[in-house]
């Protein structure tokens, strides 16, 4: 008769304190944070994020720079307004966020570490909250924290008491556009990744979807179809970002095509809206 053999492979009952779902969301949420930005991985991990960042945030403080040295000739002298910074950040943050989208969503499917989540008291609409909830927080700062720079330099330059008076909605006006330029890429990445098992292709298929769609548009407009300036995903952003700051950067696709920025703000919200039913039930599908 064979004898059993008991191996003591070292598993112990978790004795710690057990934070139920809430605490889970902010496992996902802080694990969201650390793959986006790279943290406690390999160096190579954290070139891309940190790259990005800066290259975002040092021009901000360039042109801080040269006001602060034109303004010992002239007060009012400044440089690359709020607006126009958009569209520096606005094409990073579109590059930043098809990787970090994937990052977020992919390996955990892939790796089928989605049923070990799952195990715990949380459901798949709090994974995927959690994670666009720690993308949000890096897209939205790396968009926002320039303008912040910008602005407290200039009220350096120009007196803070009386410039902080005369521009604090600048603040609420860039931190507003920079929420639309995160609705309107995050949740189109995100469903892009739901259906994808490699975060390269994923990544590549979000940029060719958001930058060829809107150079199509652009042609089929010409030739008289206005309709698929409603496509144009690249420019909805930076056209509502315009409407939100009162200025003129850019013709904008859906502007040729006779759209208000109220029309694009609703496609914006549309597909948010359309893709965070997606994703979930891709996701829950797949765990």
């Amino acid at each position: 008769m064979a004898e059993g053999v008991v191996f003591d492979l070292g598993w112990r009952p978790h004795d710690g304190p057990r934070l139920g779902r809430a605490g889970a969301r902010r496992a996902i949420y802080r694990d969201g944070l650390r793959r986006v930005l790279g943290l406690r991985r390999r160096a190579r991990r954290k070139v891309f994020p940190i790259a990005m960042l800066s290259i975002a945030i040092l021009p901000s403080l360039f042109f801080v720079a040269l006001s602060v040295i034109a303004g010992e000739f002239d007060a009012s002298a400044t440089f690359f307004g709020h607006s126009e910074y958009f569209d520096l950040t606005g094409a990073l943050v579109l590059i930043f966020t098809a990787l970090a989208a994937s990052e977020l969503l992919i390996p955990d499917r892939v790796n089928g570490t989605l049923s070990v989540y799952a195990s715990r008291p949380l459901t798949t609409a709090d994974y995927v909250s959690m994670r666009a909830a720690s993308l949000a927080t890096v897209v939205f700062g790396f968009l926002w924290l320039p303008h912040v720079v910008l602005f407290l330099g200039r009220a350096w330059v120009e007196g803070f008491g009386s410039y902080v008076t005369e521009n604090f909605e600048v603040l609420g006006q860039t931190a507003l556009a920079s929420a639309v330029y995160f609705l309107a890429f995050a949740p189109l990445g995100f469903l892009v990744a739901a259906f994808s098992k490699r975060s390269s292709l994923a990544a590549g298929v979000f940029l060719g979807v958001v930058t060829i769609s809107s150079a199509a548009t652009r042609g089929l407009i010409e030739a008289g179809i206005d309709f698929m300036g409603l496509f144009a995903f690249q420019h909805h952003p930076g056209y509502v970002k315009d409407w939100i700051m009162g200025s003129d950067t850019h013709q904008w696709i859906p502007e040729d095509a006779g759209f208000d920025p109220a029309v694009s703000l609703l496609v914006v919200v549309v597909v948010a809206a359309l893709s965070s039913i997606a994703v979930p039930a891709r996701q829950k599908r797949a765990g």
